[in-house]
């Protein structure tokens, strides 16, 4: 087995090698071959000034080579993935399960398609509606991957009309999960329909079924072995208007992530927008409760997940303020969100370029509920008082010109760390809400044909929110005790890019204003300042073609990373990193 799989990885290599294109490899009369290599190796230095650990491999990486065939309707394709051993901050499960080398295929499928009929066998990706019933997808910067190996069905019987089926068993690392998984999908469009709607409008409408079986090997509680989720949904524009909704509802379902409630689950969410010459808004609200759904009720963390639950907070990328992301919690909350987009067009007062402007508020509060026993609770409301998160932030963008643009963006945020990085239970607060204010400057300079300057300037003070309480009305009593979330930031960032070949990246981020714990004389606690760290980061990326190939230094501060609400802790880390990514 292991002699077979080093010789399908060295045959994808030289099939690269052999006339690749970005278009990928054609073979006459026989069909054509195209894939991509990604491979990340990153080399650790123990720092004990940032809590960087020892990493005893001292070198760690990820490889990802994909190959694909298309000859007609025929596409067939793999994955080869090697974890060694897996990043720091990606599960070590990784490089230990299957065989326990990190060796694998664990991605491979087989689809024919012709009109109005596809069959997937193997591994497959699917989305049903937003996803807040079954959204299989893959994002490597987390390690997660939720694929489902099975058999795929979709019909497309008349224009408009699109039903989905399958059945499988979910990836868990380079196993397979034990639930078996099975669901359905489908969606009418009703302008294809031909039923005579009006030029400016168009209504889509749409119902899901998804499916886990799970045996009950539970001793003492009589826990449902079939666990049922359906989802309907619609979306409808008129002219610049558009509205979209979905409702979800899932069985009850007791696991670890929602200490064995046997309460039902269900989700709703609304977005309205509209949209026209120089103005955008927008608005959209949900409601989540007991919205967990996997193929392992005994799994926790981001593995096997089955659905996913949209976040309705702005996800940003400015690298401070991303220390305080935001995770969608699926045990209960309720989100609002509102953003306004205006744009002063040319040759008005401020003169011959554009501005724009975004404006965005989002908050995410906790349910009120009341717990009735061990197992099952009430709600009392729509939400509670408690504020999850909340988050007002502006940016102004402008141009002068095409030879210079500046954006400029402040930040203004509330985070529960109790909540958001798993530090207490729903229902308590022990370190605190803090409060995250940032402020951004970007300058965008072109020096010459195909070349430019960019820098950042940000800047960020962290305090704690004053009323911070537990469920009894006492004031979060390790407060004083957190050693983690601790002083203000400063980033200052330059970037030079010679198009299309060469970039280079240089920025330094510095924490002050630090603190740290020490017992004093009497064994007690005592806060005392701390020494200011810094954060120096260099990369260098060179480009030609399908090839791109990136190395650098870093000592990278830890933290929480966020992909669009599904986040995973980062460990500090002191070293040198090359990445190579290659298509064809």
């Amino acid at each position: 087995m292991r002699i077979t799989r080093v010789a399908l990885v060295l045959s994808a290599l030289w099939v690269m090698g052999v006339g690749a294109s970005a278009q990928g490899v054609d073979i006459p009369d026989i069909g054509t071959i195209s894939g991509s290599l990604q491979t990340d190796v990153s080399q650790y230095n123990p720092d004990s000034t940032i809590n960087a650990p020892d990493v005893p491999e001292n070198i760690l990486s990820n490889t990802f080579v994909n190959i694909l065939f298309t000859r007609g309707g025929f596409t067939a394709g793999l994955r080869f993935e090697s974890y060694q051993n897996p990043l720091l901050g990606i599960d070590p499960r990784f490089g230990t399960t299957g065989e326990g080398t990190g060796i694998g295929i664990p991605y491979r499928f087989a689809t024919y398609a012709t009109d109005g009929f596809e069959v997937t066998a193997g591994n497959f990706y699917e989305q049903f509606g937003s996803g807040m019933v079954l959204r299989l997808y893959e994002e490597r910067n987390l390690g997660f991957d939720n694929s489902i190996d099975g058999l795929r069905l979709r019909f497309m019987p008349v224009d408009g009309v699109k039903i989905t089926g399958f059945i499988g068993r979910q990836r868990s690392f380079f196993n397979l999960s034990e639930g078996i998984m099975r669901g359905a999908d489908a969606s009418v469009d009703l302008k294809e329909l031909g039923l005579g709607l009006p030029d400016d409008v168009f209504a889509t409408v749409g119902a899901s079924v998804v499916s886990r079986y799970q045996a009950d090997q539970d001793p003492f509680l009589n826990l449902p072995e079939n666990v049922l989720a359906w989802s309907g949904r619609g979306n409808i524009g008129v002219g610049d208007f558009q509205l979209e909704a979905e409702y979800a509802y899932k069985i009850n379902d007791p696991g670890v992530t929602n200490r064995l409630s046997f309460n039902t689950g269900n989700a709703v969410y609304v977005n309205a927008s509209y949209a026209t010459s120089g103005i955008g808004l927008s608005y959209a609200i949900k409601r989540i409760d007991n919205m967990d759904f996997r193929s392992d009720r005994t799994a926790t963390g981001f593995v096997q997940q089955v659905n996913y639950l949209p976040a309705l907070t702005k996800q940003h990328t400015w690298r401070l303020i991303t220390l305080y992301p935001y995770a969608t919690q699926p045990t209960g909350e309720f989100g609002q969100q509102i953003e306004g987009t205006f744009t002063i067009p040319k040759k008005s007062f401020l003169g011959d370029d554009e501005t724009n402007i975004i404006v965005n508020f989002s908050q995410i509060n906790a349910l009120d509920t009341t717990r009735t026993d061990a197992f099952h609770y009430v709600n009392n409301s729509m939400s509670s008082s408690r504020v999850f998160f909340r988050d007002f932030n502006i940016e102004i963008v402008r141009k002068f010109g095409h030879d210079f643009k500046i954006t400029l963006s402040y930040i203004d945020l509330l985070y529960d760390q109790d909540v958001i990085e798993g530090r207490a239970a729903i229902d308590e607060s022990k370190f605190g809400v803090l409060h995250p204010r940032a402020l951004i400057t970007e300058l965008w300079f072109k020096t010459g044909r195909g070349q430019a300057f960019r820098t950042e300037l940000q800047w960020m003070t962290v305090g704690y929110e004053s009323d911070t309480y537990n469920a009894d009305g006492t004031v979060a009593k390790y407060r004083e005790r957190d050693p983690v979330n601790n002083g203000d930031w400063a980033m200052v960032l330059a970037e030079y890019s010679i198009s299309p070949t060469w970039f280079f990246t240089v920025f330094t981020e510095v924490n002050y204003n630090r603190t740290a714990l020490i017992e004093d004389a009497n064994d007690e606690l005592v806060r005392v300042e701390a020494d200011n760290i810094i954060y120096p980061s260099a990369t260098i990326a060179w480009v030609k073609d399908a090839l791109r190939v990136q190395g650098g230094y870093g000592r990278i501060r830890g933290g929480i990373l966020c992909v669009g609400g599904i986040c995973r802790p980062v460990p500090a880390s002191n070293g040198f990193s090359l990445g190579v990514q290659y298509t064809f």
